[in-house]
């Protein structure tokens, strides 16, 4: 677009070659802070716990609700290794065979 070759073109009489290899600065501030994550990360190395439970652990802790989805936690747990699963409801065969003779 033209906006980037202008930013391009401004960084080079700036700064030269070495602001082209600054890297990227630019585009959307993250949904959650460092600190955010952080706590997440505590609450989920301290004890098994589904990713629903993690987010209402973040909001005690930091006495306010989060300030994105609980998928955005989600993703920023999994950057930090955490998997998720989710949980089956369903009856045990056994219990079914039992109860239907």
């Amino acid at each position: 677009s033209d906006q980037a070759v202008y930013n391009w073109a401004h960084a080079w009489r700036i700064g030269g070659v070495c602001a082209l290899m600054g890297g990227h600065n630019g585009g959307r501030p993250r949904a959650l802070s460092d600190d955010v994550v952080a706590i997440a990360l505590e609450i989920a190395r301290a004890e098994p716990l589904t990713l629903v439970q993690i987010a209402r652990r973040v909001e005690q802790a930091q006495a306010q609700a989060l300030p994105c989805k609980i998928e955005t936690l989600g993703e920023a747990l999994k950057r930090a290794g955490f998997t998720f699963k989710r949980n089956r409801f369903s009856l045990k065969k056994s219990a079914m065979n039992g109860s239907s003779r």
